[in-house]
């Protein structure tokens, strides 16, 4: 392992050049949205401030702590990210014909979904017991027992659950209790799924984004892509909904001098009124390190019944999300083409959508590449070459240096049974408090995984896909 000392060394030309690009950009800002950059660290933060200063209707969006938030955080997952079938040659591998693939993106899939459906909205009314046979259009997150249907190909429902290899999210079949978003729990029915409600939260519908999405939207338009306004525009629409997905009991470190009599009054006072929000602590020399809950941002307003300080809401993070995965389900158990890979916004196939679904608006799908010759061998890690005889490689957690070393080839090699890779890559490790920063070489086995869906092999070949049940994971 090699250490680096790494000393930065910022010239002087370079904090003008910084500070006047930073001036510019508060200006574009303060222009537009009358928002300063100041205190925002982050482009989502940013985009938060700009939300709660030109859109946010008034009370509207409750601040969801304790038992609701751990309840309806169970929802919250991201897209679904599966192999379906693994290559398109036409019969085996060993063919030379290969099927024509699609691969098709969604434009702007979270955003689509903020701007194009209702949001829960207003204090949850928490209930037990099936609310469904008292109002059958019941709206907010819920606790379910779901049963899916045998034949399905492609489950539209996933939750996380332990495997071999860790916690993965899962879309598998069989019976079992989640908590789910109405919305997605009305659309999965559509596909055979049955529910039974046992307890939940419910809330008040409202288009809550609309504007904000469009305002940004066509702020993005007015300017080309790769243009940076265009970039920085894209990240606000699209980093907005993951701010309300934030935990609310964030920790807090505190250090204080023992040696120091006010220091250690503070010190006294904490043990006192706020002992219970205390994680842990422990002793360097004459200071003692607490980490605690944050608990003393939050306020409590009786006339409105609402928590101020964070404006974090995990019920509407969790309708995006499931939203986004409501839409995707219009490329899955469709009898009119093959799915082969998926993605959170994109997914590949074998057959052209129709033209009313592929165009440049919010939510409309844009084809990316045709593609002549595909290997898909795991979630995020697959390559092709397309009509233009271009190859493209993705491997989640490899760098481009090893990246320009893979080829389509060395990944449909990877299909036969029990087959792998194996490399070494460089990886920088930093050490803060040294100071430090070390290149390691680290090992790294490319191969086939079926973590979250159940590998078909033919004649020791990786010829497909197909659910787990969740009792046999």
């Amino acid at each position: 392992m090699k250490q680096l000392n790494i000393v930065f060394i910022f010239d002087e030309l370079d904090c003008k050049c910084l500070h006047e690009i930073l001036t510019i950009f508060n200006e574009l800002v303060f222009n537009k949205f009358s928002v300063s950059i100041h205190n925002s660290l982050t482009l989502p933060s940013l985009a938060m401030k700009i939300y709660k200063t030109n859109f946010m209707p008034e009370n509207t969006i409750y601040q969801i702590l304790g038992k609701p938030y751990n309840d309806i955080s169970q929802s919250y997952t991201g897209g679904a990210v599966d192999v379906y079938i693994p290559h398109n040659r036409s019969e085996s591998i060993y063919s030379r014909m290969s099927k024509k693939l699609y691969y098709y993106d969604v434009n702007s899939l979270y955003p689509f979904a903020m701007a194009s459906t209702p949001m829960p909205v207003g204090r949850p009314k928490a209930f037990t017991g099936n609310i469904l046979r008292i109002d059958p259009q019941a709206y907010g997150h819920f606790h379910v027992e779901v049963t899916a249907p045998d034949n399905l190909q492609h489950p539209i429902i996933q939750q996380r659950v332990k495997t071999a290899d860790g916690i993965r999210t899962v879309a598998g079949l069989g019976t079992w209790k989640m908590w789910i978003y109405s919305e997605e729990m009305y659309n999965a029915m559509k596909h055979g799924y049955k529910f039974t409600v046992i307890e939940g939260y419910k809330f008040e519908k409202g288009y809550i984004f609309k504007e904000f999405i469009e305002t940004m939207y066509n702020y993005r338009l007015e300017f080309p892509k790769g243009h940076p306004i265009n970039d920085i525009a894209k990240l606000i629409m699209n980093s907005l909904y993951g701010k309300f997905g934030m935990n609310p009991e964030n920790s807090l470190v505190e250090i204080f001098d023992t040696s120091d009599s006010v220091q250690y009054d503070l010190l006294k006072d904490l043990m006192d009124n706020l002992g219970e929000s205390i994680q842990d602590w422990f002793q360097i020399d004459n200071h003692i390190v607490c980490i605690r809950d944050n608990v003393s941002r939050y306020t409590y307003s009786e006339d409105q019944d609402f928590y101020h300080g964070l404006d974090v809401n995990v019920a509407i993070a969790a309708a995006v999300t499931a939203s986004g995965r409501m839409w995707m389900t219009l490329l899955k158990n469709s009898s009119e083409f093959n799915l082969y890979y998926s993605d959170t916004d994109s997914a590949i196939i074998d057959k052209q959508l129709p033209s009313h679904m592929v165009g440049t608006a919010l939510g409309q799908f844009k084809l990316e590449h045709v593609i002549n010759r595909a290997v898909f061998l795991a979630p995020k890690v697959y390559g092709f070459i397309n009509e233009n005889g271009e190859e493209i490689i993705k491997v989640k957690g490899i760098t481009k240096s090893t990246l320009t070393n893979l080829h389509v080839s060395d990944l449909e090699a990877l299909l036969s049974q029990d087959s792998s890779k194996e490399f070494t890559q460089e990886k920088w490790l930093k050490r803060t408090i040294k100071g430090t920063i070390s290149l390691s070489d680290v090992a790294y086995t490319l191969k086939v995984t079926s973590n979250k869906r159940q590998a078909i092999y033919i004649d020791n070949i990786f010829e497909g896909t197909k659910p787990y049940y969740y009792d046999k994971i």
